[in-house]
């Protein structure tokens, strides 16, 4: 990936984000040098990691796992999300954008073994095409494979 590639509009922030959320094993540092060297990308790093981090608050096995307890859309069209971890005693209050929102409901659906919302789906399907040609694109599972029967 070249600096001429992210400035000319090639490469797809939204991508980008989807990716490193969904699939961050994928993009090793050694690898990918650039996306941990320009601002932008250092910036979309950082939001995917506090992505991780309330999907595994909230897809922590029982016990520790949290629970969403309020999504409101706010007039910019962010999604004010509020959940709770009760064993921990935490509440926590966050705006994301309507794809970061999308993201971490696909991530929870699919660490729950449930069926995924066909929008979010189809909003992070249509922002991980917008990676740029030979990087890696992760696949999304639309639904859960079949349950465990034990």
């Amino acid at each position: 990936m070249s600096p001429t590639l992210i400035s000319s509009g090639q490469l797809s922030v939204d991508g980008l984000l989807c990716a490193l959320v969904i699939a961050p094993q994928v993009y090793a540092r050694n690898r990918f040098f650039e996306l941990f060297e320009q601002p932008l990308l250092r910036r979309t790093r950082r939001r995917a990691a506090l992505l991780r981090g309330i999907v595994r608050q909230l897809a922590t096995p029982h016990g520790m796992r949290g629970e969403i307890i309020g999504q409101q859309v706010l007039a910019d069209g962010r999604v004010l999300l509020r959940y709770v971890v009760p064993g921990l005693n935490f509440t926590r209050t966050t705006a994301l954008t309507s794809l970061e929102a999308a993201i971490v409901r696909y991530l929870i659906a699919r660490a729950r073994n449930q069926p995924c919302d066909t929008d979010d789906y189809e909003r992070i399907e249509q922002a991980l095409a917008g990676l740029a040609a030979g990087l890696p694109r992760p696949m999304l599972e639309r639904d859960p494979g079949p349950k465990d029967p034990g």
